[in-house]
């Protein structure tokens, strides 16, 4: 009885979000809460986006946001950057670290903007300015999950757009002891006999050397990240 129950409330609920569709077509629907089973294959035909978590913190989110992309696409996936306390338990998140965290889907912002030093409003628009640049790389590209967050101090995934023309590599060291290098990254999915050059500093790798021998990352201490795009030339 109680499992049919269940059963029955979700078809309830597809039916309302079947009329919500048909009645407001122009209206963008969001499912939320995978732990109140709000998130599966079938609200998808309804809703065009998902709410992994209330748990904004960015480190606890590549947790969430690695497993959840298991099943389902980024492009659905909303990341935000909110003002998540640091509490005794939580070393401080940078700027640029929360917004590297939430690139890894659909970005929005949370925060209350109204309490942002001109420093930091100049952060958030460098970096939203970015995401403009590269979403279409994050959503709608092939993703490869490199080093998974539970696997090692060093985490990392690698976006392949559509042409196969642009990588977007983004990549968090959690945590860091004295004297540890940071390894390279070997990245996937490239042609090897292609050239490919990383826009911050010009330098070009063949396809072959970044997927056998790796990208070289520059990380050092707690919860540093990086954010690298590169072109095939």
């Amino acid at each position: 009885m109680d499992r049919q129950l269940w059963v029955e409330h979700v078809d309830a609920l597809y039916e309302i979000w079947s009329e919500l569709r048909r009645d407001f077509s122009h209206v963008e629907l969001e499912t939320c809460t995978g732990g109140g089973g709000r998130i599966d294959l079938g609200i998808l035909r309804y809703a065009a986006e998902c709410w992994p978590s209330d748990n904004t913190d960015p480190f606890d989110r590549l947790h969430i946001q690695e497993g959840f992309t298991q099943f389902y696409a980024p492009q659905v996936m909303m990341c935000w950057v909110t003002d998540t306390p640091d509490n005794a338990n939580k070393a401080k998140r940078s700027i640029a670290y929360k917004f590297h965290s939430a690139m890894s889907g659909g970005l929005g912002i949370g925060a209350n903007i109204n309490h942002l030093s001109p420093e930091e409003v100049g952060q958030y628009k460098a970096h939203i300015e970015l995401y403009k640049e590269i979403r279409q790389t994050i959503q709608f590209g092939d993703l490869y999950r490199l080093l998974p967050p539970r696997s090692s101090n060093l985490s990392a995934v690698e976006y392949l757009s559509s042409s196969q023309d642009e990588v977007v590599v983004l990549a968090f060291l959690h945590t860091q002891q004295y004297g540890d290098p940071c390894p390279r990254l070997k990245l996937q999915g490239l042609d090897e006999t292609a050239r490919y050059e990383i826009s911050s500093d010009g330098k070009l790798y063949y396809g072959s050397t970044l997927m056998h021998y790796g990208l070289p990352i520059a990380l050092k201490g707690d919860y540093d990240s990086v954010l690298l795009r590169l072109r095939r030339i």
